[in-house]
């Protein structure tokens, strides 16, 4: 017979991490909001909580200060949720990896961008910003998000080198610096229809 008093308790756990998850979501939310209309400097954890409708002791508890919350909303940005998975173990670019052709996978990959960066610009945007403000962590984290950029665009590469060989003006140097500039959000729409083009001519 099952032990009622372990399922209450098991069953209140699962609430309360429910609950947390719920508040999280809520403060991340809120600050995204604000940081994308008044930028990081202009916002308060005061104005943070009262947009969230909790308490300024919640936000520190449900995610940290200031600092930590731009990382927390950049990091959902960039992943599109708050789950512990990396980006490059999740399905659009697992699907990359997957697919044999590489034209076909750099069209998956132009899509899987166009998501990314329709969701991230603009947050990258205050994240330079903030940068810019002289705080070390927040220094640091741009230098972080942009280190990111560089490594997903060379393990890209190192996909489609895994398929078949670049063509022959291309040397990995090269190519790494392609993907490094059309991984940036100003030419990833332009990528989604070049990228479209080579397949239907592939085709």
């Amino acid at each position: 017979m099952p032990d009622v008093k372990q399922l209450r308790r098991g069953y209140r756990s699962a609430l309360r991490d429910r609950q947390a998850a719920a508040t999280r979501h809520a403060v991340l939310g809120a600050a995204r909001e604000l940081f994308l209309a008044q930028g990081y400097g202009a916002t308060t954890v005061d104005q943070i909580a009262e947009r969230a409708g909790v308490s300024k002791p919640t936000v520190f508890t449900a995610v940290g200060n200031k600092q930590a919350v731009l990382a927390a909303v950049r990091d959902v940005a960039l992943a599109g949720d708050d789950l512990p998975v990396t980006i490059a173990e999740r399905e659009p670019f697992q699907a990359v990896v997957a697919e044999p052709d590489p034209c076909r996978a750099v069209v998956l990959m132009a899509g899987h961008l166009a998501d990314l960066w329709g969701r991230y610009a603009p947050i990258r945007e205050v994240l330079r910003g903030a940068a810019s403000s002289g705080e070390p962590a927040l220094r640091e984290l741009w230098d972080l998000s942009e280190q990111q950029r560089l490594t997903a665009a060379r393990r890209f590469v190192a996909t489609l080198a895994g398929k078949g060989p670049l063509r022959d003006e291309l040397d990995h140097d090269t190519a790494h610096h392609i993907a490094e500039e059309v991984g940036l959000p100003a030419r990833a729409d332009a990528w989604v229809t070049q990228a479209k083009a080579l397949t239907a001519e592939a085709e």
